[in-house]
């Protein structure tokens, strides 16, 4: 049950920080069609934001990866658990017919 919860736990706060990045994205977009295209400082600084901007987006998606992973992990491993259950108890009714 506890890690439902810290799965559930890591999935909002993902949500929540893709939020935070989206609002900042808007933002930034917002702020570069002020920028002059004269200004090289400002054009740089726009630049260095962008880039930021997509290393953030790229390791949050990366996270709703890892975390779609570990979820598939926990699947496989209770339905394997599920079978190995069900296989041990045929065995044990073959060895009670045996005798």
């Amino acid at each position: 049950m506890m890690r439902h919860f810290y799965i559930l736990f890591f999935e909002i706060v993902l949500v929540l920080a893709f939020l935070a990045f989206f609002v900042n994205t808007i933002q930034v977009i917002n702020a570069s069609i002020d920028v002059s295209k004269n200004s090289t400082l400002e054009n740089l600084l726009l630049t260095q934001s962008m880039n930021g901007l997509i290393i953030v987006f790229l390791l949050l998606m990366n996270s709703f990866w890892m975390l779609y992973m570990f979820n598939g992990i926990i699947r496989i491993r209770m339905i394997l658990r599920d079978i190995s259950f069900q296989l041990n108890r045929r065995r044990g009714e073959k060895s009670d017919n045996n005798f």
